[in-house]
């Protein structure tokens, strides 16, 4: 296969970024955990991270790279340079301005990213009286362990706050006292709030309190002071950390998405090294801000989002001199609306809609997981595992499939391009059968072994972030397909056809999103339900890109990949078997573990997953050496 060098590349650099990415992931779980700052800065970061990928590498490169490819070929390097440096100059003019107006407005931004974050009562400043009542109020209690009410006064006197009621209610109807949960174990029996802040509670793990009751108002002696009731099941100070983290990372977009226009420049001329190389930068500044400044400086959310802020700077940077000493200098310069300009806008409409709505996809569960303590670390942990197959190999498909087989359909090689497809799946699926299987099986010892250092990331958490990882790896083999189905599309300047499709996956999402989260929620596992409903959606996406490419002729399956398909399946379930059997004889000894022997294990159960299921694949036919052997030489 032409491509598999390239693939090598790309998944090289790629794969040193991951690994860079699980170290720099283990000291996040073993220096902070997963508490109210992880929750801040996760959310914080997702969101610039969303409209890099739909100016930067969703829309933009999906409509740049077929019309930089078609400049460099018709009219030369030089007018193709020229042209790469207006649309750089444009993406900079726009993006620049959107940072500006977002950066100030970043409080009522996140009130619609993060509404979980925020009080679920809040009773507005009231005038104090003997009868002035402050709350009369049911708070659900679904998905939260925690349970804070902030008192807040305007004035020098202190208004008494009197609760004569503030009561945890079961579904059956059995009430428990909220006193009887006080964090802090020194306070008081009764609940009466004399002094402005906060007071905490501190539910069981698994409690099925469903709803707070409260009923408060100010004393008699109050005066002239107006004061203010909240009640949050988030720690209050998530959301205006959420805000300030934001602000921070959200230049961020304007670099990666530059950044990714350089990368498209790169990748039409093969040059893949570089583009793969440039997250390792990010990586690897997160690990020395975490290594030295978050010991030396403390504020540990803090110190993250300066690191996103520094590293987008960096990659920008690198990025920009491999184009120079490529002979590929792009440029600043006063943009121009010159056709290929407006061709370009023209593709980048239905991309952006597209694009934009497989974002809003991961927003919606990003929305939805606000409201369950801590369930947007516990996906972001789960996350991190899933998408190093995802990364190395579907994003790699993605970037060296679109400048191939736009190649081969210029020079009307149609069946070039066919075969790059049906390689492209063949390719895809090997390797994301197994691995998707290997994560269900294996979902409990790989967080454990990864994460569960120290005392910030337990044994609980371990608990909470497993199940979410195995429903991600369900539809890991469908979102790589998407990656490779995509540029069927895309080299056809076809970007209409995905965002249609998107835009039923996306409706897909939602719709088990929901449902799921609320089956789930009171369990405490209203995260697992947001991943099992991205894996379906990720089929759905699968499912209407393949039917769609087939009906236009686009995709041909042969038979090598009819073939290869069901030896693959037969591999992967074998290896599932034998890595279940293998954890079920070790897992009393790797539950009593330390983190140290816990990762040995956890190397253990890798090695012979990899081993088995390379010896069963090469034993049934699923691929051969010398087949892996001519691709790369072909490369």
């Amino acid at each position: 296969m032409a491509q598999l060098r390239s693939l090598a590349t790309v998944s090289g650099f790629t794969a040193i970024s991951r690994v860079l990415g699980f170290l720099r992931d283990m000291l996040i779980a073993r220096f902070i955990g997963a508490n109210l700052i992880t929750d801040a800065f996760f959310t914080a970061f997702r969101f610039p991270n969303m409209f890099r990928r739909i100016f930067g590498e969703g829309a933009f490169n999906a409509a740049f790279v077929p019309l930089f490819a078609k400049k460099l070929e018709n009219d030369g390097k030089k007018e193709a340079v020229h042209f790469g440096s207006n649309t750089f100059s444009m993406l900079a003019l726009v993006l620049g301005v959107g940072t500006i107006i977002a950066i100030p407005c970043m409080g009522w931004i996140m009130s619609l990213v993060a509404p979980g974050f925020k009080a679920k009562f809040d009773s507005g400043w009231v005038d104090p009286g003997p009868s002035a009542i402050v709350a009369e109020e049911s708070v659900s209690l679904s998905g939260t362990r925690s349970v804070y009410l902030v008192y807040d006064v305007r004035g020098e006197k202190v208004p008494e706050l009197a609760f004569s009621k503030a009561e945890l209610v079961k579904k059956s109807g059995k009430r428990s006292a909220l006193t009887e949960f006080y964090e802090d174990k020194r306070e008081p029996s009764r609940l009466t709030l004399t002094e402005t802040g906060t007071v905490s509670f501190l539910l069981p793990k698994q409690h099925d309190f469903e709803t707070l009751e409260l009923e408060a108002k100010f004393g008699e002696a109050a005066g002239e002071e107006q004061g203010k009731l909240q009640v949050y099941r988030n720690h209050p100070n998530t959301f205006p950390l959420t805000v300030t983290l934001a602000r921070i990372t959200f230049v961020y977009l304007l670099c990666m998405a530059l950044g990714a226009h350089l990368s498209g420049v790169l990748n039409t001329v093969r040059i893949f090294g570089m583009p793969a190389a440039a997250p390792i930068m990010l990586n690897a500044i997160f690990i020395i801000g975490l290594v030295v400044f978050v010991p030396w400086l403390g504020y540990p959310g803090h110190v993250l989002a300066w690191c996103v802020f520094v590293a987008g700077f960096v990659q920008l940077g690198a990025l920009w001199w491999a184009c120079r000493r490529a002979g590929y200098g792009i440029r600043l310069l006063k943009p121009k609306m010159t056709p290929e300009m407006k061709r370009l806008f023209l593709l980048m409409g239905p991309g952006i809609l597209s694009a934009g709505i497989q974002q809003i996809n991961l927003l919606i569960g990003g929305i939805i997981a606000t409201h369950q303590t801590n369930a947007v670390s516990y996906l972001y942990y789960s996350e991190r595992i899933y998408q190093l197959p995802l990364g190395m190999v579907g994003i790699a498909f993605g970037v060296v499939l679109l400048p191939e087989i736009t190649r081969a359909l210029r020079a009307n090689k149609h069946d070039d391009a066919n075969d790059s497809l049906n390689r492209g799946l063949e390719y895809s699926l090997l390797i994301t059968v197994p691995a998707a299987i290997a994560l269900i099986v294996i979902a409990m010892p790989i967080i454990a072994g990864v994460f569960q250092w120290g005392s910030n990331f337990t044994k609980w958490e371990t608990l909470a972030t497993a199940p979410a990882l195995s429903a991600f790896a369900i539809g890991l083999p469908g979102y790589v397909l998407v990656k490779v189905l995509q540029p069927g599309y895309f080299a056809r300047e076809d970007t209409k056809t995905p965002m249609y499709i998107a835009g039923v996956t996306v409706l897909t999402n939602i719709i088990f999103s929901l449902i799921l989260f609320s089956m789930l929620k009171s369990k405490g596992m209203g995260h697992v339900g947001i991943a099992l409903a991205t894996s379906i959606a990720a089929w759905v996406n699968v499912a209407l890109l393949a039917i769609g490419l087939r009906r236009r002729g686009y995709l041909k399956v042969d038979q090598r990949l009819k073939d290869r398909l069901w030896r693959i399946g037969v591999a992967s379930v074998i290896m599932g078997a034998l890595l279940m059997l293998l954890y079920q004889s070790l897992e009393t000894s790797f539950l009593a573990a330390g983190g140290f022997m816990r990762l040995v294990y956890l190397t253990v159960l890798i090695v012979v997953g990899l081993g088995s299921y390379a010896a069963t694949a090469l034993t049934l036919g699923a691929t051969s050496r010398a087949e892996l052997r001519q691709g790369f030489r072909r490369g």
